[in-house]
């Protein structure tokens, strides 16, 4: 009798430890799959067709569908930003590819406002088309960084194949 007093107590926290989160994402709909204890633990998700992997801060079930959840918490706009948006772009892609059920769209959250961005067929050749671009830059031995700042090289994560040494 304790040990199903006590499962029933952690299944109590840990509903409303889901629902707080929920709400802090700013986003309907219920968490599936995120990097806290709340759900199912997140993963990478994969596109053998593209070669691109990512991993979303959440995934929620909202009507049956599965939609993917970006969170850039300190990021203060009235509008995207395009680069949140092509992130979000390639989750969506991902999830697309990896759940039965996808929503058709994603949400980008940030400090002070969520939006819904819809995944279009225009926005998946457009993502496509980006990737292949980035694809060949990474393979091309002419490219220049575009920016002289150390500290984003070093964070970068595509410095080893890049092979520019880190200077500053």
């Amino acid at each position: 009798m304790t040990l199903a007093l006590a499962a029933l107590a952690l299944a109590l926290v840990l509903g409303a430890i889901s629902i707080a989160l929920q709400w802090r994402a700013g986003v309907p709909g219920r968490i599936v799959e995120s990097d806290g204890p709340v759900a199912r633990p997140a993963r990478v998700l994969r596109s053998a067709n593209y070669g691109i992997a990512g991993k979303p801060d959440y995934l929620i079930l909202e009507h049956g569908k599965v939609a993917p959840v970006e969170v850039k918490p300190t990021r203060q706009s009235d509008r995207p930003w395009l680069r949140d948006v092509v992130q979000l772009a390639a989750y969506c892609l991902l999830v697309d590819e990896t759940h039965l059920h996808f929503a058709g769209y994603g949400y980008l959250r940030y400090a002070n406002r969520t939006f819904k961005i819809d995944f279009t067929e225009t926005m998946r050749a457009e993502l496509l088309r980006t990737a292949e671009r980035l694809r060949a830059d990474l393979a091309a031995d002419d490219v220049d960084p575009d920016h002289d700042d150390p500290r984003r090289c070093a964070r970068c994560p595509v410095r080893v194949p890049c092979g520019r040494p880190v200077t500053g």
